[in-house]
């Protein structure tokens, strides 16, 4: 059994599923709702996929704590839907994990890079 799907058969919240695969939101505690933003759209399909990435992108690609937290949402979003056999929604979050970072790595600097860089490392 995946730890996937143990969380799940457990009744762990969306949230509590993101801190179990990022501990170190244990320290930080995510203020965002995107992994549960993301899990809504996983249910209306791709495109929801795309258009909830979009509208988070745009309304917080300049704040480096919410954007980085974005980043980290995607980024498991890719292992929860690899895990489950999920491919194409897999595939999909990976698009997306790799531009944002893309972005995020360069478009933060200074302070900000600093930050961005050790929150997702």
């Amino acid at each position: 059994m995946t730890i996937e799907r143990a969380m799940l058969m457990y009744g762990l919240s969306d949230k509590e599923r993101f801190e179990c695969a990022y501990p170190e939101a244990q320290e930080r505690r995510p203020s965002s709702t995107f992994y549960a933003d993301f899990s809504v759209a996983d249910v209306y399909g791709e495109k929801a996929i795309r258009e909830t990435y979009h509208r988070a992108f745009n309304d917080w690609k300049d704040n480096v704590e919410m954007y980085a937290e974005l980043v980290a949402a995607l980024n498991h979003k890719i292992w929860a839907w690899f895990e489950q056999g999920v491919g194409k929604y897999s595939e999909l979050y990976d698009r997306l994990w790799k531009k944002a970072d893309a972005y995020g790595s360069e478009h933060f600097k200074g302070k900000d890079a600093a930050y961005y860089f050790q929150v997702l490392d």
